[in-house]
């Protein structure tokens, strides 16, 4: 009698065992979702793509520049991250900013350099560009 019942309990423990491993290896290789987050992992030349993507940039607790994207498909062996959609808003302090949108976009995560391309518009403060400007030609002069 009790090797009846240890011989059921461990078939149940080999079961749930082998539909563990089952559901893993099912899902292995899948998208991840969190919130609004969906994450995929890709087999050539890209690593993981990312839909809403978003990175803050801040220095000392003070944000200096967020970047997000629609789609991102992140490229660990070139280091890079290729958009499509990009807004990229810098703060200029004393609630002054500049956005700057795209199509298309290339992010170095070495360098923090982001390439646009595709409808590249800015808008903001026109009186922070012209003293930028000004500023810009007197040195080269």
């Amino acid at each position: 009698m009790i090797n009846t019942v240890r011989r059921a309990l461990l078939l149940v423990a080999f079961s749930v065992i082998g539909m563990a491993g089952f559901y893993f290896f099912k899902t292995l290789g899948t998208s991840v979702e969190m919130e609004n987050i969906k994450i995929k992992v890709m087999e050539k030349g890209v690593d993981v793509e990312i839909e809403n993507f978003k990175i803050i940039h801040e220095n000392k607790g003070v944000k200096e520049w967020e970047l997000k994207a629609d789609l991102a498909q992140i490229d660990n062996r070139q280091n890079l991250t290729k958009l499509q959609n990009v807004e990229m808003i810098l703060h200029k302090g004393e609630n002054r900013q500049y956005t700057i949108s795209a199509d298309f976009g290339i992010y170095k995560s070495k360098t923090d350099d982001v390439t646009l391309d595709g409808n590249v518009k800015l808008v903001g403060s026109a009186e922070g560009l012209k003293q930028r400007l000004s500023i810009n030609s007197e040195k080269s002069n």
